[in-house]
């Protein structure tokens, strides 16, 4: 049994436990009457609808659109509050998008045919699925927007396709149909990537829709099984991982449908039940393996049944509709503790310690063994490294680390908005803003940090030092984000033209420039080293028709194409002063993507841990990148380091993460510190700052192995 199978045990242990006592996981609080809810972030707040126009449900607190969206629909929204939408009718209406305080007009960038559009997702790069809808002739297609361009999604031969979500890379999830009737057409769930359409097939029956996908590309949706009942075909809800589809099972009855999930893969939807009494169906939580109806979990109810599960985000809060005698409602589920018994948390607390002490003797094992030679052989042995975990708060979100052991990124401050701030130490500082009510920071550099803030109706990158927030600007009018600083306070990010295309800049001395593309509209920069070296990704122009961005190095001038491995994209996110990238990349034709290495002129693919996804955030001096990868057993991402030729899984080589696992690693320093987001099957999530463990020292090695050498003659 392995040590990760051991823990699951343990876990699934102190679950049911709890479940057998009735302890509570969820309390539900009833939403605003006349809200209308479509989506939560992560932060907890909610889009909608009320009044007659878009909204968002923050803190108690409505905050309508009317004014600058009037007659609108909220329907989706991100990480930063940015919201996406329709305007006069969430299905026939005009997409727009609601980005750092300013209204864009998705809808107007759609080819003229279309008449009719909404959106329907929208990641926190602004990227935003929707679908549109022609006066006549052509049906409806998905779209993705991005800045200032439209990409419509076909069809698998049939008339139509919609799409559903969007993912941090820009996937999309949806259906398309394929050659049938009209009334009843034939359609297979889709993930849309670059250009190339995924039939994700279905569990054996002819057709199968996709609702949702995360960042580690696990969508998930219904489908038709090949099983034929009396009143029709049995259906179930489903998770697309590893090229396949998995029957998630049910509560017990005829069909199911899988509604959304987070970056933890916890999966929420509504199945029906075989019963005379209630509403014959009932919201679920899918987590590790099991289908759980979600009334059992929850505390207070009162006679109210939850019915269904909309959405679900990192935090483990989840929208739902619940009903009583009648009545429905809409609600939010906050996650709270169970108390475990004293004999499950003694079970748990001894099996960590246990797995703990296995990870451990296993690497301490050969100084016993190999004694002398252990000295002359230290690094090889002692490869992999060890790190001890401290802790952020959960409501934070990391997004970059600096070489004096600072954390960087957003978080809740004590009036619940979002701001930028630094931790070091245990100690954390909320910058100030532009002016708006929110900020994030993305970056650290001798005592800079930058990232972006509201600034009246507009987004604009900052740079901070010594208590002093200034603006960058912006190229042409348009919003600006900050991603990157060097040690010298030079600044790289992007900022929107006229015509909302994405622009790549470099402030430096209180100018702003734009560096340029590789040949077409769109650039961005995301990384600059103490030379000026800056990294980023740009559109190749007409001599890659077909491709997407591509990872570019810009120095002294000239932007260099660094290529791809061997797919339609790729795109650079740090730069080291050595001039070593790291990025991440489509390796062919198909929708699987790996990190990847730049350096000697030569782009290296660092592999993967066996699953379709994969994407490197951070390199330091010494050339070790850090990132996620996805395995191909779940589908579910894991945070690496890559060092001395080795992808290593983070969570293995880690103490003290309990039930945490590290889903994402965002940064390391010149000392190796590493900062990661967790997030456990339960959905608490925290950033975690990863130290690592001083290798002993040869000489102290060879020391410890003589006397065990002497011992061994003696005996």
């Amino acid at each position: 049994m392995s040590i990760r199978h051991c823990l699951s045990v343990l876990l699934l242990s102190l679950f049911a436990g709890a479940h057998a006592r009735a302890d509570p996981l969820y309390a539900f609080d009833f939403l605003p009457a006349g809200f209308a809810p479509s989506a939560l972030n992560n932060s907890g707040q909610i889009v909608g609808t009320y009044g007659g126009a878009a909204a968002i449900l923050s803190g108690g607190t409505i905050t309508s659109l009317g004014d600058v969206v009037p007659n609108s629909y909220g329907l989706a929204i991100n990480s930063h509050g940015d919201i996406a939408g329709a305007q006069y009718s969430p299905y026939s209406g005009s997409a727009f998008a609601y980005v750092g305080g300013t209204v864009v007009p998705v809808a107007a960038s759609l080819p003229d045919m279309y008449a009719y559009s909404n959106a329907r997702g929208i990641n926190d790069a602004g990227m935003v699925a929707g679908n549109a809808q022609p006066y006549v002739g052509e049906a409806q297609r998905g779209f993705l927007y991005d800045s200032g361009g439209v990409h419509l999604i076909g069809t698998f031969g049939g008339d139509w396709s919609y799409a559903a979500a969007v993912n941090a890379s820009g996937t999309v999830a949806g259906t398309a149909t394929l050659p049938s009737n009209w009334f009843d057409p034939v359609r297979h769930a889709y993930l849309y990537q670059g250009g190339t359409m995924l039939d994700l097939g279905t569990l054996g029956g002819s057709s199968s829709e996709a609702y949702d996908v995360n960042d580690a590309g696990l969508a998930v949706g219904w489908s038709e099984t090949d099983v034929v009942l009396a009143n029709g075909v049995l259906t179930r809800p489903f998770a697309y991982r590893d090229g396949h589809l998995v029957d998630l099972g049910s509560l017990g009855g005829e069909w199911g449908y899988a509604r959304a999930l987070n970056n933890a893969g916890v999966i929420v939807g509504a199945s029906d039940l075989v019963t005379d009494a209630g509403w014959g169906y009932h919201a679920f939580i899918y987590l590790d393996g099991h289908m759980v109806d979600l009334n059992t979990l929850v505390t207070g109810a009162n006679g109210w049944e939850i019915i269904d599960a909309t959405d679900i985000n990192d935090a483990g809060q989840i929208l739902g509709r619940a009903c009583r005698l009648g009545t429905c409602t809409d609600v939010r589920l906050d996650l709270v503790s169970a108390v475990p018994e004293p004999g499950s948390g003694a079970l748990l607390a001894a099996g960590l310690v246990l797995l703990a002490w296995r990870a451990r003797r296993r690497r301490a094992k050969p100084a016993l063994v190999l004694g002398v030679s252990l000295a002359l052989a230290a690094p090889a042995v002692l490869a992999d490294p060890l790190y001890t975990a401290t802790f952020l708060p959960d409501n934070f979100t990391a997004y970059g680390i600096g070489n004096d052991g600072s954390v960087v990124g957003s978080g809740l401050d004590p009036d619940s908005q979002l701001r930028a701030f630094v931790w070091r130490d245990g100690t954390t500082t909320f910058l100030p803003t532009l002016g708006g009510p929110s900020a994030w920071a993305s970056a650290t550099n001798g005592g800079f940090v930058v990232g972006a803030s509201m600034s009246g109706d507009a987004t604009r990158g900052f740079i901070y030092r010594n208590g002093e927030i200034r603006s960058v600007g912006t190229l042409y009018g348009g919003d600006s984000i900050a991603y990157g600083v060097n040690a010298a306070g030079q600044v790289v990010g992007d900022s929107t033209d006229a015509s909302g295309n994405t622009r790549a800049f470099l402030y430096s001395g209180g100018t702003l420039t734009d560096i340029g593309t590789l040949g077409g509209t769109v650039a961005a920069a995301r990384g600059i080293n103490d030379a000026g070296m800056i990294v980023g990704d740009s559109d190749p122009g007409p001599g890659f028709p077909d491709d997407g961005l591509h990872a570019f190095l810009y120095h002294n001038g000239t932007m260099q194409d660094l290529g791809t491995l061997g797919g339609g994209f790729s795109l650079a996110e740090a730069v080291n002063n050595a001039g070593q990238v790291a990025g991440y990349s489509l390796i062919g034709a198909e929708a699987v993507w790996h990190p990847f290495l730049y350096s000697g002129g030569v782009m290296h693919d660092l592999g993967s841990f066996g699953g379709d996804f994969g994407e490197a955030h951070a390199i330091n001096a010494a050339g070790m990148v850090v990132g996620y990868s996805s395995f191909a057993d779940d589908g579910f991402s894991h945070a690496f380091v890559y060092a001395d030729g080795s992808l290593i899984d983070l969570n293995a080589v880690t103490g003290g993460l309990g039930i945490q696992v590290l889903m994402d690693a965002v940064g390391i320093n010149d000392a190796g510190q590493i900062v990661a987001n967790s997030c456990n099957d339960f959905g608490y999530c925290a950033p975690v700052l990863l130290t690592p463990v001083p290798e002993p020292a040869a000489a102290l090695l060879l020391l410890a192995g003589i006397p065990v050498l002497l011992w061994r003659r003696k005996n």
